[in-house]
């Protein structure tokens, strides 16, 4: 026999779990939820505690309606609570102060945008929208409806003169943001971090900044060509007008990495810090037509996964340090780090993908990806490997080139 405050918190954890769904005017109406009267046990052993248990649902002041059912007793037929109807969300909200408010503030708040933003998308949205502070969601309302009323504004994110909000801020609600104005980024897959925030400036008509690849120059002769600079940061737009260009290029995954190499080396650039952009690095015509590509990252499956895609891309590719003897000797030096995304990556050497099917053994054995940082590998250890590489002939650069074949723009 089911006591009311029992009924009463089973009804405020559904509504907590299901109310984004009825906002949305979705969902099974009258709800049902049965009282459980007692058995015929029950009334022979002990009809006293069967009727005290009837009069508490009697003397039951919260929502919805209760049905009855007739049950023979030692003493005749009586009445006894059998289910509880309640045939509206706002009925189910009413059981509890807290879920009646969260009712009433979804309700005043739906209405609202949907009013102010006819275009709007609500799938996946009302629940965030509703547990916002009023100081957010007003911030909120205000971002959309400048953005409505300047579709193709083409300032940058920092220009917008929007009260309250920041990059950090716009970045935290995007999705909420676009989902008001009538898109979403839910269709997107990729989750690199450049991508979608050149997709969240096109869809916002912002105007999109460049992105600026990390270069260093190791040529003086080209450091001639460009007022002396040994380190800078230029647009693919910028690189792809160099008119001198060089005939080695090195990769590096990580930003710092490029700032230890001191010393010249003859036509050779070093392009750096840009660890997820392949799709940037292809952009760049010389990288394309490089007589030598040698790429340096960490030892993990995301490194791996980025030489493949170079080498998807057309680039004849060479790596350094990214095998398993660089692994065991400094595998004390490692992290626990990303899983693989991939189960095949069919574009790396026999070297590379025994590394790669020793990475994805750990992470099924683990739970867990493993990473050793190209930082961490001693930078002695590390210079000496990185310079033969620069200076090596090019003949493994050239069978790579065979094997791959005719290189093809993606």
């Amino acid at each position: 026999m089911r006591q009311p405050d029992d009924v009463i918190e089973q009804l405020r954890r559904r509504f907590v779990q299901e109310y984004p769904d009825w906002a949305r005017q979705t969902g099974t109406w009258p709800i049902r939820i049965s009282l459980q009267p007692p058995t015929t046990t029950q009334r022979s052993a002990d009809p006293i505690a069967c009727h005290t248990w009837a009069e508490q649902w009697r003397a039951y002041k919260g929502p919805g309606v209760i049905e009855y059912t007739s049950s023979r007793f030692p003493t005749g037929t009586h009445k006894m609570p059998k289910t509880l109807v309640l045939g509206h969300p706002r009925e189910v909200a009413a059981a509890h102060a807290d879920t009646q408010q969260t009712w009433q503030r979804c309700g005043r708040r739906l209405t609202s945008l949907y009013h102010r933003f006819p275009e709007a998308q609500f799938t996946g949205i009302i629940r965030r929208l509703n547990d916002m502070g009023e100081r957010d969601y007003l911030r909120l309302v205000t971002t959309v409806t400048w953005l409505q009323a300047n579709p193709t504004s083409g300032m940058l994110l920092r220009q917008l003169p929007i009260e309250g909000i920041d990059t950090k801020w716009l970045a935290k609600n995007a999705h909420l943001v676009l989902a008001l104005l009538g898109t979403s980024d839910a269709a997107d897959d990729e989750t690199t971090p450049v991508p979608r925030r050149r997709r969240l400036h096109e869809r916002l008509g912002l105007r999109i900044p460049p992105d600026l690849v990390q270069v260093a120059l190791l040529d003086p002769a080209l450091r001639a060509q460009l007022a002396g600079m040994r380190h800078l940061a230029a647009s693919v737009e910028d690189l792809n007008r160099w008119q001198h260009v060089p005939s080695t290029v090195v990769i590096l995954e990580n930003k710092e990495t490029g700032y230890a190499i001191t010393e010249d080396h003859t036509d050779v650039v070093v392009l750096h810090g840009h660890g997820f952009s392949v799709s940037y690095y292809a952009q760049i015509a010389w990288v394309r037509t490089a007589r030598r590509v040698i790429y340096w990252g960490d030892i993990d499956a995301p490194g791996l996964q980025f030489v493949n895609d170079l080498r998807g891309y057309g680039i004849a590719v060479n790596t350094t340090l990214m095998d398993m003897t660089t692994l065991e000797e400094f595998r004390h030096l490692s992290v626990d780090g990303a899983g693989p995304q991939r189960k095949s990556l069919p574009h790396l050497t026999d070297t590379e993908q025994q590394l790669y099917e020793h990475l994805v053994d750990h992470a099924a054995n683990h739970d867990n990806g493993l990473l050793l940082e190209q930082e961490r590998i001693p930078w002695p250890h590390a210079h000496r490997a990185l310079a033969t590489a620069i200076g090596s002939a090019h003949d493994s650069t050239d069978a790579q080139r065979e094997k791959l074949g005719r290189p093809t723009t993606k």
